[in-house]
């Protein structure tokens, strides 16, 4: 797990959402309240299909309302096989890590596979062999 996570206010825009993502290098950013509790997480894709793909404006867009949500979340306390298999449960690739809704880290499915070789064959199988190829090339470059 990462305890460095970058995140974004859920009333910032989408330009702000984009410029952190590249200037971190990241896919994704998770979403947080002005009271600093975790409420979701906004990917790559959720910028390309449900703001720039639509034509609408990314400096008058809002992170909350194209934000993927409920956040789907991780508790510090959990196995970290638990973790991976909440993970494939609900199809995810990052998992917030949080404690009373507060932001403490992050695990990713690259993370996972990384540190744990034999991740890869509990994924595998959990999975059915489903992980994109184009993943698994990004993964073995690293």
């Amino acid at each position: 797990m990462k305890t460095s996570v970058v995140s974004i206010d859920s009333d910032a825009n989408v330009k702000e959402a984009a410029h952190k993502m590249v200037e971190h290098g990241i896919g994704s950013l998770v979403v947080v309240e002005h009271d600093a509790r975790a409420v979701g997480i906004i990917t790559e894709t959720d910028l390309l299909s449900r703001a720039l793909a639509l034509g609408k404006n990314p400096e008058r867009v809002k992170v909350n309302a194209i934000m993927s949500k409920p956040l789907i979340r991780g508790d510090p306390s959990m196995d970290f096989v638990e973790a991976v298999k909440l993970m494939i449960k609900h199809e995810i690739k990052k998992l917030p890590i949080t404690t009373d809704d507060r932001l403490v880290g992050i695990l990713t499915m690259t993370d996972a596979l990384r540190v744990h070789e034999s991740m890869r064959e509990l994924i595998e199988e959990e999975t059915r062999g489903n992980i994109p190829k184009k993943f698994l090339k990004r993964l073995m470059k690293r």
